[in-house]
């Protein structure tokens, strides 16, 4: 099994979705597109991981539209795909929902709760997640809703059983926080559900983000459809 996973700027990598990779033993490659990498081709990579980005996808750069055209090719093959902030909106826009600005801006430790799906098994009923974003997505037509907080009604979705995005930073490690701290830190304007530096630097990350991360990518790992041949 191969995974490709796209990575749009120096300072947001795989982090924990790396660890992951290396524990199942899966075969991995990370495409820095901010380096002018070729996106993969969807016949020779098996799952697609769409990591976040400062960027909006309503910009109108050729590769954001050469990245979609590549997850409908995924999903049109029966593939997994599973995108985090920017990946999930890049797979909603994909799937064509909307993209849109929210009210607030949500940034640092923050509440989601569960929406009662089964469609990726049993979840707990709230998570505390990283969050980093402005933009939202809308729910795809066809898309089962995953988590929500109170800014934003669409955390995540579940499309046909095997294409997850979530709007947060389940993946995150103290070193990839740290390193948006460093890069990104004008993002955190005060408003009501954006944290401080220091407040974000000060909670531990529960240990339920990672548990529940590698249990969505063993299950999106298990409907990968066999090669034939």
């Amino acid at each position: 099994m191969k995974i490709a996973i796209l990575q749009h700027v120096a300072f947001e990598g795989p982090a924990e979705i790396e660890n992951w990779c290396r524990q199942t033993r899966a075969e991995y490659k990370i495409y820095r597109i901010f380096q002018g990498d070729p996106l993969p081709s969807a016949e020779e990579t098996d799952f697609l991981v769409i990591l976040g980005g400062p960027m909006s996808v309503l910009d109108e750069l050729p590769w954001l539209e050469q990245e979609r055209q590549l997850i409908r090719a995924f999903i049109s093959q029966g593939k997994p795909v599973f995108g985090v902030c920017l990946g999930g909106q890049q797979i909603a826009k994909a799937l064509g929902a909307a993209i849109f600005q929210g009210a607030d801006r949500e940034a640092g430790w923050l509440p989601i709760r569960t929406m009662g799906s089964t469609a990726v098994g049993d979840l707990p009923e709230e998570l505390v997640v990283f969050h980093w974003h402005g933009e939202q997505f809308g729910l795809p037509e066809g898309a089962e809703r995953l988590f929500a907080s109170e800014v934003c009604a669409n955390q995540g979705f579940v499309y046909n059983g095997n294409v997850i995005g979530l709007q947060f930073h389940f993946e995150s490690t103290q070193e990839s926080i740290e390193s948006i701290l460093q890069n990104d830190a004008a993002f955190l304007d005060g408003s009501a559900h954006t944290q401080t530096a220091a407040e974000i630097r000060n909670q531990p990350i529960p240990a339920s983000n990672r548990e529940v991360l590698y249990r969505l990518l063993d299950r999106l790992k298990a409907s990968v459809p066999d090669r034939k041949g």
